[in-house]
Formats: structure tokens, sequence, C-alpha cells
């Protein structure tokens, strides 16, 4: 046995269970007495898994036939059947061919014209299907109507293709008609590359595809909600739950230090700048993430933190279909805050009084223990449970009306939808508007053009509640005085305000989106060439204009207070792409060129003041403010010119391989840098084709390799820093004199020429497998990307006039692996079930900073450590009575060994073991972002109806809670702050817990020995919410 069949032995024992790796014929039984054949023939068909070829005007198909066979093979059956008629047949793999004396092998080799019709299982006819005469050059294309001519000898075999088809060899015969299938959905699905498409059997990069089937398993009106857990090393988080909030992706981690770690986003083929939550998700078809280098590289420097590519929906040929989809849903808060009591209040604020100030008896009496405020509710009995006041029951209603059809020439898609959201914190809501509309016009045989558009309008909610003042109230403090107005101190003294304080200022946020995209297909007279040019166009305007009256707090304090913020935005992309795509017997050849051209403009403006003479103007006359007048607006435009080259070639099916390169110019880089290629090479491997894997066939249906190996770039920083910028300032001359505007060159404001894109070269290495026709199938991937030349601030010496520069200096690493299996666990005519499961692993470290082998201690980067990391004093108890507290310095002093520590305060460990606490001391804690991922959905399918669901998991990723210091502001020593104490600390996030229970230290708590430290009890933490502070339940020993 040579190498590699041992190889792929290994390969196989290690993808799958141990199987039975020989599939049996299936064997017949059937009975029936003198029925006509073509009743016959789907009876064979349905317990055979055969289908029958034969030309209608050979056979006669109403002659009887009798059939009394018990599991007997395919050929005795159709042996029995055609007994005492003169029907001879054949058996292939896939078909039972049947002819008469007249249509034998004596006279296949006479060439002559054989006509035919290419249908799908729909009976709609294929337009462009492939037919060639097998073992020859000879082939045409079916036609509008899926027709073809083709000269060939009878009896010989054509072999008919179609993308996204099952290829089918039959006979040759007059008049046939031959009914593609389309193939399995995991190996000839279709899928969206960037600049094309390709069979999913055929690619050589690291893609995934999610079509509409995944995306409605997730009942979502934003997007990316849809894709949370569908993609092995995809993260979507959201910092923000409310309506419309963006969400932070990552594909395969972060590379980069200081520059943009988002992916680029691609719409209907050109990039999107817009929010996400701006799309509507069900005109949405399909969605493509390209993850390595070879998938990314055609976009060259905007590829290193990977690419989603949407794909909007078209009209399709047919009847117009007009549909309706409406939706209403009803959210709550998954969990509110655990807070004291009032009884436990009161008996808190008694504990701190004995403790404390040594109160006794009488002394602890609620009378004395409470504020004035707190103290008028309490005499009535009235209690507030302020989360009431913030969260609500919230709805959300949405509908849309679309209409689709289309002729052999026209096809059309229309959408009109609305959505009203409520955020379940008071206030925050969203009313989204969209219309899309999609047209394609066949304007003859070799040119078609088209147009996709949107427009989109949304509408923001008003100011929300400071939630971290509603968990820190006192259930005893006035939620609203005499006159209903909102009371500004609910608990006297304390510095907390009511959370709903500013809820009634004016706030208007408008964003309005329009995206156009037109293109023309043009098929050229060299046969297989053809070529697409592409405009697209974007605009985006964001308006927000707030007013603080005096019915706020901020308005009381300021007498109204108003600003206005601007943003306008447009880009536009003009494409053009040259395709060349051939078949040669087996070789199978497609190359792509691209010649780009992109600019963006962003215009900004805001305006403030304060001080007004009343609020009937609300933010409508800002210049009637007579304090702190302010106003600002910025201009930035940037430009790309871009070309690449794709080019695929295939052989057989089995060995694949693809080279892309791609050249940016990019205006915000340095004039010593202004052009950058990216390269990359892939390839693949179909070892499952191989003939010494015939004998796996039966169960075997993809067992492909994949390698690729590539760079691409980030240009994500701000423009205009590769030049010197000026900052404007307001000088006064003498006493009493007038403002003049004056210009000086900042510490960071001195450009570099030099500057580049970050690179990150990637090599990925994947096993694509798929069993039992797709009833289990996946992949298994395994990369490491380096970047280099990252995009920094680098310290120069002050003597040079600045102090910090813009530079390429430092390097990460990234690697990980990721696992996708797919199984359908029970099929039937009505009902399938089918599971998926995904798992994502992904470790980074900062392999060099500014190449002096430092840590940046101030961003909190460190060499060889994860690129996103708390860097803070690890706590380590809790100080007690009896413990020493100083520590004998070398100069045979007493010193503190904690600075301000006493008994109850928060222990810091000593990491250094020096003896006492110091900067030095600090540690990493955990990192930021998660180290791996973890998802399994199930569908369930009966007949009309289906259900699916999502369980989704972060593992080992630290996250930071900000508590509030009960402790500190109850023992009223922050009285000068604006807001209570905090303390922060750090825990591990594990698994798939919906719920769960933490235990944290408090850092400063000034509790007596044997006092328990603060319990602090985390409900739902995984829960997608506002960022919240917390009171936590202490129990205080006497």
């Amino acid at each position: 046995m040579d190498i590699r069949k041992q190889l792929i032995i290994l390969i196989l024992v290690l993808l799958c269970a141990p199987v039975s790796a020989q599939k049996k014929e299936k064997l017949i039984t059937l009975k029936f007495t003198n029925i006509p054949l073509s009743e016959a023939m789907p009876k064979v068909e349905k317990q055979s898994g055969y289908t029958f070829f034969y030309e209608s005007q050979q056979i006669d198909i109403k002659q009887k036939v009798s059939l009394n066979v018990k599991n007997e093979t395919i050929n005795k059956t159709i042996a029995a059947l055609l007994k005492g008629t003169n029907v001879k047949f054949e058996i292939d793999a896939t078909h039972i061919i049947l002819y008469t004396g007249k249509n034998n092998k004596a006279i296949s080799g006479q060439p002559q014209n054989i006509s035919g019709t290419v249908i799908d299982e729909s009976g709609e006819p294929i337009i462009g299907a492939n037919v060639m005469v097998e073992g020859t050059s000879t082939g045409v294309i079916t036609d509008l109507d899926g027709k073809y001519t083709i000269n060939a000898p009878a009896g010989s075999n054509l072999k008919i293709s179609y993308i996204g088809y099952v290829t089918q060899t039959v006979k040759a015969g007059r008049n046939s008609t031959v009914k593609l299938v389309e193939d399995s959905k995991t190996l000839a699905e279709v899928v969206v590359i960037g600049y094309g498409t390709q069979r999913k059997s055929d690619l050589t990069g690291g893609l995934v595809s999610v079509d509409q089937k995944k995306l409605n398993m997730i009942n979502s009106s934003n997007l990316m909600d849809r894709l949370a857990g569908q993609i092995p090393g995809l993260s979507v988080t959201t910092g923000d739950a409310k309506p419309g909030a963006d969400q932070t992706l990552r594909v395969r981690g972060e590379n980069s230090l200081s520059a943009d770690n988002a992916p680029l986003i691609v719409l209907d083929g050109i990039p999107y700048n817009g929010s996400l939550s701006d799309i509507d998700p069900n005109i949405i078809e399909s969605l493509s993430v390209l993850k390595d280098a070879s998938a990314a590289a055609i976009y060259g420097s905007r590829g290193s933190n990977g690419v989603i590519l949407i794909q909007s929906k078209k009209g399709k040929k047919g009847a117009p279909q007009v549909t309706y989809k409406g939706q209403f849903r009803m959210s709550q808060p998954q969990q509110t805050i655990d807070v004291m009591t009032p009884d436990e209040y009161i008996t808190f604020k008694q504990d701190i009084a004995r403790l404390k100030d040594g109160w006794s008896g009488d002394q602890l009496a609620p009378e004395n223990i409470l504020s004035a405020s707190e103290l008028i509710n309490y005499k009535k009995g009235v209690t507030n449970d302020w989360q009431d006041y913030i969260f609500r029951n919230a709805f959300t209603m949405e509908h849309q009306v679309g209409i689709s059809g289309g002729t052999e020439s026209t096809t059309y898609m229309g959408a009109v939808s609305y959505l009203d959201q409520e955020g379940v914190v008071y206030n925050s809501a969203m009313k989204r508007y969209n219309i899309n509309l999609s047209v394609t016009q066949v304007l003859n045989k070799w040119l078609t053009i088209g147009i996709q558009t949107q427009f989109i309008q949304r509408d923001g909610g008003g100011i929300t509640p400071n939630i971290e003042h509603a968990v820190k109230q006192s259930p005893y403090g006035i939620y609203k005085d005499e006159n209903g107005k909102y009371y500004e101190e609910p608990m006297d003294q304390s510095l907390i305000i009511n959370p709903m304080a500013n809820v009634n200022a004016d706030q208007d946020q408008t964003r309005r989106n329009f995206f156009i995209n037109t293109y023309a297909d043009i098929l050229l007279p060299v046969k297989g060439l053809s070529a697409r040019t592409t405009f697209g166009y974007n605009y985006r305007s964001d308006f927000t204009g707030t007013y603080y009256g005096r019915d706020t707090k901020d308005g009381r304090t300021a007498s109204g207070k108003a600003s206005i913020n601007n943003e306008h935005y447009w880009d536009y992309t003009w494409e053009n792409l040259l395709k060349y795509n051939r078949e040669f017997g087996k070789h199978r050849f497609d190359a792509t060129g691209l010649f780009s051209v992109q600019q963006t403009q962003k215009k900004t403006s805001k305006s403030s003041a304060e001080s007004f003479v009343n609020d009937d103007s609300s933010y409508h006359n800002i210049n009637a403010g007579e304090k702190n007048k302010t106003v600002g607006s910025g201009l930035s435009e940037t430009s790309m010119l871009s070309y690449m080259l794709r080019l695929n070639y295939s052989y057989a099916g089995k060995y694949m391989l693809t080279l892309t390169g791609r050249s940016d110019g990019y205006s915000a880089f340095g004039a010593n840098n202004k052009y950058a290629f990216f390269p990359s090479v892939a390839a693949a491997w179909n070892i499952a084709s191989e003939s010494f894997m015939e004998n796996a066939q039966n169960w075997l249906d993809q067992l492909k390799l994949r390698v690729s190996y590539g760079s691409n770039g980030n240009q994500a920083i701000n423009p205009y820093q590769t030049l010197d910028r000026l900052h404007l300032t307001n000088y006064i001359w003498g006493d009493g004199g007038a403002g003049v505007n004056g210009a000086y060159l900042a510490n960071d404001g001195v450009g570099n020429p030099n500057l580049k894109w970050e690179t990150t070269q990637t090599f990925n290495v994947g096993i694509d497998y798929s069993f039992f026709n797709g009833r289990i199938n996946g992949n298994i991937e395994m990369y490491v990307a380096n970047t280099k030349d990252l995009l920094m601030k680098r310290t120069v010496p002050i003597m040079n006039g600045y102090k910090t520069i813009w530079d390429n200096v430092g390097k990460t690493r990234n690697k990980g692996v990721e696992f996708t299996l797919n199984t359908v666990n029970i099929r039937n005519k009505d009902f399938e079930w089918s599971t998926g499961i995904i798992f994502s692993l992904n470790r980074d470290k900062i392999v060099d900073l500014r190449g002096d082998k430092k840590d940046d201690i101030t961003n909190k980067w460190f060499i060889g450590k994860p690129l996103r990391v708390y860097y803070d004093y690890d706590v380590d108890g809790i100080w007690q009575e009896g413990d020493k507290f100083t520590y004998t310095a070398a100069d045979g002093t007493e010193k503190e060994i904690q600075k301000g520590a006493k008994p109850g305060s928060a222990k810091v460990k000593d990491a250094d073991g020096n003896g006492y606490i110091d900067s030095n001391d600090k540690v990493i804690i955990g990192s930021k972002n998660p180290s791996f991922l973890m998802s399994m959905s199930n569908t369930l399918t009966y007949k009309n109806f289906y259900l699916s669901f999502l369980l989704n998991g972060t593992f080992k990723v630290t996250r930071e809670l900000n508590e509030a210091n009960i402790g500190s502001w109850s023992y009223k020593v922050t009285t000068k702050k604006r807001n209570a104490e905090r303390y922060s600390d750090r825990i591990e996030l594990q698994g798939f817990q919906s719920c769960f229970r933490l235990f944290v230290k408090p850092s400063q708590s000034p509790l007596k020995p044997n006092q328990d430290a603060a319990t602090l009890l985390v409900r739902n933490h995984t829960q997608k919410g506002d960022k919240r502070t917390r009171m936590a339940k202490q129990d205080v020993k006497d």
C-alpha cells in the first residue's frame, strides 16, 4: 500500500466513527398484473431509486405488463417486467435505458442531429446548461427555452451539466426531455465568492455561506443577530441593547492593536459603510463570510479582518406574487437586579451606624438613620422599586409587503417594510422604514442590465434613565414631588440623582440611507468571455437634536441646554470586471480581472449653547443661548484605485488551484507607500474522486483537502495621518484685548510620509467532508495569521518638537481551529430533523511592539500576551484585625504595606513578593476576548411547519463588573464626589449559562473581623442589556 493510500485511510479514521464501508444494492419486492408500462415504471423508480430513460417515439408505454418479484435485483426485476415485449434495456449507475431493435447498438454509430430539452425539478427550462458528447469536445448550451440540438451518434452518451445541479449522462435520443435535479446542498451549492459565484465543491479558500433557511432560524429585526452562532470563527457581540444598536463583528479574532478590526461589508457587490442594523433582514437572500487569505485576497488592503458578502433578493420569472409578513412581539427584562428590600435596607443602615458611630438602642431608630427625604416616605409607608420605573414591557410591530415576478426578459422584486420597536428601558425605541427595489432587464442575447436600490429612514428614541442610579437608590427615596415632577435627589446628601431626572428632554434622532447599485452584463463575441460594469452610490445622513429644558435636571442647572449634530456621508464605487470561463475536456479554467475606483466624503457639523430665556424653541434656536456657545465642523475625503486578477483551474473535479493578486492605492497613506500588492495561492484535492477510493463512493460523497497562503491589508486608520496637522486655538492679547485665532503644531500633529498598510499573512489548511449523500457533512479548519507593520503611535524625543508619530511598528499572531458538523438525524416523507454543531478556538498574542522588546503598560499591551487584557491589582482577600499592616523599609522606617488599608479593606496580592504594594504588583487578570465559541442548532420540519432553536456559548472570557460600593457612600466618605464610589472586579464567563451565580469580593468594604464579605448575585449576566451597576446584598454580623 503506497503512502498516499495510507494518508487517505488515516484521514477517514479521524473524521468519522467506524461505519459500514459497503452500501448494499437495493432489493425490490413488487407485484402487479396487467397495467400500462407508464404506470409500472414509477413504481419501480420509487423502490429502486433508478430513473427510466427512453424515446417516446420508439417505446409504447401504453402496452400492458405484469410483475411479481420478491427481494430481486434491479436487473432481474426489469427483465421480468419486460418479458414478452420487444423492449430491451441497459442499466448504468442511475438510469434504466429502454430501446427497441430500431434503436439498438447496430446503428448507434451513425451521426445525426439530436434535439432535446433540459428542465429542472419544477418543469422550468434551464438556460445555459452544457450538453456535451461524452469522450469528445463537441458541445452546445441550451437556449432560453432550455432546448438544444447537437450532432452526435445515435446511442452515444450525452453529458448534461449545470452549476448547482447533478450532472447526468444519458443516451442520445430524439426529442428527449432531461430533468436535472439539484445537487446535494452541501456539495454543489452555488455560493457567492466575491466578484462572482462558484460551486461549493470547487472552493479552495475558507468561505462559509448562510442561506435563507439558516437566517430564518432566529427571529430578529437585526440582521447580525441572525448570524450569531451560525458561522465558525464569527463573533457577534452587543455592548448596548437599545433597539438598532450596532454590534461588534470579529472574524477569527483580532489582528490589530490600534486600527479597526471590523470585517469589510459588501452589499450586492459594492462595499457598504452604513449600519447593518438599517437593513431589513427579510430582503436578504444569503450571506457569505470570507475568512482566509485566499478567499479575502480579492479585496486586498481591506480584507485582513475578513469579508462579509450580503446578497439581497432578486425577482424570479413567473406570475406576480404579492406577499405580506406581519409580526407582533413583546419583550421584557430577562432579569432585574436583586437589590435590598426595605427591611434589609433599614437593617443595613442600622449596622453601619452601630459599627461606625457606636450608636445603640433608640439611636438606631429609623427616624435617626434615614435622611429627611427618606423619612417622609418611611412615615407614609411608601416604598419604591426603582427598576419598575426604568424598565418596562416593550412591544414590537413589524410589517412587510412585497411583490415579485417577471417574464423571459424582465424580472423584478420590490418590498416596503415598517418596524416599530420599543426597548425594555424607558424611552428607548426605534422606528425603521425600508423601501427596496430590484429590476433585471435582458435587452438581448448579449446584454443584461439591472438596478438594485434601497432607501432607509430610522428614527431613534429619547434620553434613557440612568440605570446605575436606579439600583443605588433607597427604597424610601422620593420619586416625584407634590407637583408630579421628578424629585431631583431622592436620598438627601447622597449625590445620587433621580434616574429619571432627564427623561423629559427633547431628542430627535433621524438617520437616512440611500443605496443604489446599477450594473450591465455583457457577453462578448469570444466564446467564454464576458464583462460586467457596476456603479454603486451610497448616501447617508445622521441628525441628532437635543434640548434639556427646565423640567430636566441638566436643563434646570444650565437654564436650558441645546445641541445639534449633523453628519453627511457619501461614497461611490465603479468596478469593471472581465471574465473568461472555458472547459476543455476535464480541464476547467476561469479568469477574473478587475479595475475599481472608489471615493468617499464625510462632512460633520455641530453646535451647542446654554442659558435660554425659555424652553419654547427647544434646540431650533441655538443662537439664542447666552453661554457656552460652541460651533464645529469637519471634512474628510479619501480615494482608492485597485487592480485585481484571479485565476481558477480545475482538473476533473479532483485538483483545484486558485491564484489571486490585487494592487491597491489609497490616498490616506504616505507619498512613499501609496500602493501595495497582496497575493495569495490556494490548492485543493478532492480525494473522494480518486480511483483508489472507488470502493468508498457508496458512502463517501466528498473528502477534500484545502491549503492556502496569502497576504491581506488593513487600511482602517483616519485620513491625513501622513500629513502635518495644525491645531487651532484662540489667543487674547493684553488685558481686555480681543481674541484672535492662531494655529500650532501639536505634540501628535507631525505626519509620516512612509505610513502604509498593516499586512496580515495567513496560512490556512482545511478538510471538507460529506458522507451518506450529505447526511453527515462539515469541515475542519486550522489557521495561523501573522500581522506586521501595525499602525500605532510611536514615542519620539520631545526635542524634535513633537512627542508622538504614527508609524508601522509591531507584530501580532493569531491562530485557531474551527470545526463544523452538520447531520440529518431523521428524514422521511413528512418529517426531518437536522443538527448543526460549530466550534471555534482562537488564540492571539502580541509578538513585538516598537522593536525594543518593551511592554506598553499605558495601553496595557504586553509582548507574548493577548491583545486585549485586564491589567490591574489582584484582590487576595479581606484585611482583618490583627493583620500586620506595616513593614520595615531598608532605611529602618515603618511603612504601610498597602496604603490606606484597614480591617475590612480589600487585600491586594503582593505579586512581586517584595513585601509591599505598589504599581509593580499589577498583573494580567484575563483576556477580554473569548478563548473559544461553541453553538448547536436544531431544526425540525414537519410538512409545511418547522421549529428551530439555537444554543450559543462563549467560553473563558473575562469581563469587568462596575459595582456600587455601598459601604463607601453609606459611610459618607465620598460626599464631595458627584457619583457614588464604584469598585471593579473581574469574572470569567464560561459555558452556555442562562443563569449562574458569581461571588465577588468588594474592593473597599470597612467591615469588622468575622463579618462576611459582600456576596454579589449576578443572574443572566450573558443577556444582552445596557451596562448596569448593581447594589449587592451584604450580611453584616456583629
